[in-house]
């Protein structure tokens, strides 16, 4: 019965894989604001438009940050729908921000506390100068455990790489 599950559950992510796949353009038609590394698809790295990344299946979080008044919503996509796309298999990305800043996250925080990478606040573009294009957003309100130093820092803003890293447990 667990390797039928097991069966089930590959052949779920492999076909979600696809139909995402469908949805995206094959190459960026922009400007590139986001490149990614560690994948499957490419020995090097990967570059998105905001069109690529608008077609990954997107979320919602609403709540206030520590860095802005008020709550606000934000719109995005989950990395692990990302790397899906990409066929990657990491566990831990390391994330860049157009600064150089550098923060490691777990993929686990986009499963199990709702992260996102937001690319809208209040259904507008997040642009440079207010913490975009891509920012990673918690969802504060709804879990007071992530309203801590850690999750903090890893609430990084105008992220321009992403590294997918497969960690051996």
């Amino acid at each position: 019965m667990r390797l039928l599950s097991f069966i089930f559950l590959v052949s779920g992510f492999s076909l979600a894989s696809y139909a995402i796949a469908d949805n995206i353009p094959s190459s960026p038609q922009g400007r590139i604001v986001l490149t990614v590394s560690g994948t499957a698809i490419a020995e090097d790295q990967v570059g998105f438009d905001m069109a690529m990344l608008d077609a990954l299946p997107q979320y919602t979080v609403t709540t206030h940050t520590p860095w802005t008044q008020g709550p606000h919503t934000y719109r995005g996509f989950s990395a692990v729908d990302l790397l899906n796309y990409l066929g990657s298999n990491g566990n831990l990305l390391q994330v860049t921000a157009l600064n150089q800043y550098m923060t490691e996250i777990p993929i686990s925080d986009f499963i199990d506390k709702g992260a996102i990478f937001a690319t809208r606040q209040d259904e507008r573009l997040i642009n440079v100068r207010s913490l975009g294009p891509i920012m990673v957003i918690y969802p504060f309100d709804e879990h007071e455990e992530l309203r801590s130093e850690e999750i903090y820092g890893r609430s990084i803003w105008q992220i321009s790489h992403i590294k997918s890293i497969l960690l051996v447990q």
